[in-house]
C-alpha cells in the first residue's frame, strides 16, 4: 500500500505518494503537465496512477470549504474575486471520493493548514520532534490564515480572516496591474527599488483586527471584512508609485511575518515553516537573523501543490507511528532519461553563455534547482539578456548556483540548498545580484542528486569561478518545462539550447 496525497480546486494543484517504507516515490505538480501556471486542477488520467490499494489524503476539509457562502454562490462577482477565483476556472468540480473507478479511495482529509503543516514537519532533517514547532503563513485556507502547531501537530494558535498577511500583499499585486496569485515574487524584487511610505499605516489597522471571529468558516460577514481590507489595501497602493508600494507592503509583511516567528519561539526552539508566505526570502533572512531558533527548516514546497506531499507524509506517519518521512532532495516529479555531457554543456556556456537544461527528476516546489534549469555565465552582465529571454521585466533578479565549499567566499549571510534566504554579495558579479547587494543563493552540494553539480565542476575547472546564473527554464506565465518534448519545444521557439 502507498499513501497518496492530492491537492486540487481553489489554487496549484498536486499529487503525491510516498511508499510504505516512507520514501517518496513521487511529487508533482498539475501545472507542468497541463502547462497551465498555478493550475488547480489536476489531469483527469492522473488519478489512473493510484492503485486500488493506495491510501488517498486530500489536503482540505471540502465539506467546510464548501460550506461558505461564497461557495455557495451568494458572494460572487464580490471585490475579491480575484482571489477566490483564479485566472481560469476550474475544469471539474471536486472529485467524488467512490467514483474515481482506477481506485479504492479513503475518505480522508486535513485541513488546508494542517496540509501545509505536514509537509514541512514531516521532511524536516532533525530527528527529534518535541522542541519542534510549526508554524504555517498563506492567504487563508478554509478560512485560517496563520496557524501555530506542537510536535503532534496539534493547533496552539490562529488567525482567521479578514487578518491575513497573503490578502493584502496579493491584492497588491491586483492593484498595481499585475497577476493575483503570480506576481507576488515581482512584488518581492520591485520592492528593493523602493522606499517604504504607509506600511505604518496598514500595520495600525490590521493590529486592530480580531485575531479570530466566531466563525470558523468564510461567512458573509468574514468575506465583506475582507473586501474592507482590500478596499483600505487599495487606496494606500493608489497613493504612490509602484516601487514604493511594493516596499511598503513587503515592510507590511516583513513585520508580521517576524511577529509570529517571535510568537512560535514560545512553543519551541526548533521551526518548521511552510503556507506560501514562506516563500519570501527577505522575511526569511529576517526570521534567521533573530538567532532564537537551534534550527529552522522552511517547506522545500511550501505552497498547495507541496500540500499533497503534506496529505499523503501525515497519513504515512499516523499509520506506522513515525514523525519523519525520508526525504532527500526536491527531484521527484516526471523523469527525463539521459546523461548529458558536462564538457559540452560548459562548451556551449562559454561561447554562448547561456543554455537550459532538461534532464533527471523535475524539481517538486517552486524553484529550479538544476534539473530544469536556464543556466548563464555569471562572468557576464547577461541579466537583461536572461529577463528577455523569459519574457520578465529587467529589474527582476536572479538566483547564483554556487558549489557548497565556496558560499563563505562569495557571500556574506544564510544560504541553502532551496533558494530560501537572502545573503549580501561578496563579488562584483551583476548578473547575480540585486540592487540591493543581495542574492538569493542555491547551495549545490556534491550529493544533491542532480548533473548540476558536474557542470558546475566542469564550469569551475574552465573558469576558476565556482558559480552559475540559475534560474527557470520557463517564460513568464508558463510553467517550467517538463518532459523531453516540452525542453525541445523551448528550444525551438526561443533559440536556446537546452540540453537532454
Amino acid at each position: 500500500m502507498r499513501y497518496v496525497g492530492y491537492s486540487e480546486l481553489f489554487h496549484d494543484a498536486g499529487l503525491a505518494f510516498v511508499d510504505e517504507e516512507g520514501h517518496i516515490e513521487f511529487a508533482t505538480h498539475a501545472e507542468r503537465y497541463t502547462q497551465f501556471k498555478f493550475d488547480h486542477s489536476l489531469p483527469e488520467y492522473m488519478f489512473d496512477w493510484i492503485k486500488e490499494d493506495d491510501h488517498v489524503t486530500f489536503y482540505e476539509d471540502i465539506k467546510l470549504r464548501n460550506s461558505s457562502d461564497y461557495h455557495k454562490g451568494s458572494l460572487k462577482n464580490s471585490a475579491m474575486d480575484a482571489w477566490l477565483a483564479q485566472a481560469k476556472p476550474a475544469r471539474h468540480h471536486l472529485r467524488n471520493f467512490n467514483n474515481i473507478t482506477s481506485a479504492i479511495v479513503h475518505d480522508d482529509y486535513l485541513t488546508h493548514h494542517q496540509s501545509h503543516a505536514a509537509m514541512a514537519y514531516y521532511t524536516r532533517p532533525w530527528e527529534s520532534s518535541e522542541d519542534t514547532v510549526t508554524l504555517t503563513l498563506d492567504g487563508f485556507g478554509e478560512a485560517q490564515s496563520y496557524c501555530l502547531f506542537d510536535h503532534n501537530l496539534k493547533l496552539l494558535d490562529h488567525w482567521t480572516v479578514p487578518k491575513s498577511i497573503g490578502i493584502p500583499y496579493t491584492q497588491v499585486v491586483k492593484s498595481i496591474g499585475m497577476k493575483p496569485m503570480e506576481d507576488e515574487y515581482v512584488i518581492m524584487g520591485l520592492a528593493a527599488y523602493g522606499e517604504d511610505k504607509w506600511s505604518k499605516d496598514l500595520i495600525d489597522y490590521f493590529n486592530r483586527l480580531p485575531a479570530y471571529e466566531e466563525f470558523n468558516i468564510i461567512t458573509r460577514r468574514g468575506h465583506i471584512a475582507m473586501q474592507e481590507l482590500c478596499k483600505i489595501v487599495h487606496k494606500l497602493a493608489q497613493s504612490t508609485e509602484q516601487k514604493n508600494t511594493a516596499a511598503s507592503i513587503q515592510k507590511f509583511a516583513e513585520h508580521f511575518i517576524v511577529d509570529r516567528a517571535v510568537e512560535a519561539r514560545k512553543y519551541g526552539k526548533k521551526l518548521c515553516y511552510g503556507g506560501g508566505v514562506a516563500q519570501n526570502v527577505v522575511a526569511n533572512t529576517l526570521i534567521h537573523n533573530l538567532n532564537i531558533f537551534d534550527d529552522i527548516w522552511i517547506a522545500p514546497a511550501p505552497t498547495d501543490a507541496g500540500s499533497a506531499l503534506g496529505a499523503a507524509a501525515h497519513s504515512y506517519c499516523v499509520a506506522n507511528n513515525k514523525t519523519r518521512i525520508n526525504w532527500k532532495n526536491s527531484f521527484l516529479g516526471h523523469k527525463i532519461e539521459g546523461d548529458p555531457n558536462p564538457k559540452k554543456i560548459v562548451e556551449h556556456l562559454l561561447k554562448y553563455k547561456v543554455c537550459g537544461l532538461a534532464t533527471g527528476k523535475a524539481e517538486y516546489g517552486p524553484r529550479a534547482l538544476g534539473n530544469r534549469s536556464l543556466i548563464a555565465d555569471v562572468r557576464y552582465d547577461v541579466k537583461d539578456t536572461v529577463n528577455d529571454i523569459k519574457r520578465r521585466q529587467r529589474f527582476r533578479p536572479f538566483a547564483p548556483a554556487i558549489m557548497e565549499e565556496f558560499v563563505d567566499d562569495y557571500f556574506d549571510g544564510p544560504t541553502n540548498e532551496y533558494m530560501q534566504y537572502q545573503a549580501k554579495a561578496l563579488h562584483d558579479y551583476k548578473s547575480v545580484t540585486h540592487v540591493d547587494g543581495t542574492a538569493r543563493v542555491q547551495v549545490v552540494k556534491k550529493d544533491c542528486g542532480s548533473l548540476f553539480r558536474n557542470v558546475l565542476e566542469e564550469y569551475y575547472e574552465q573558469t576558476g569561478v565556482p558559480m552559475l546564473l540559475n534560474t527557470s527554464l520557463n517564460i513568464r506565465g508558463k510553467p517550467m518545462v517538463n518532459t523531453k518534448k516540452d525542453g525541445q519545444h523551448w528550444q525551438s521557439m526561443y533559440g536556446v539550447k537546452v540540453f537532454s
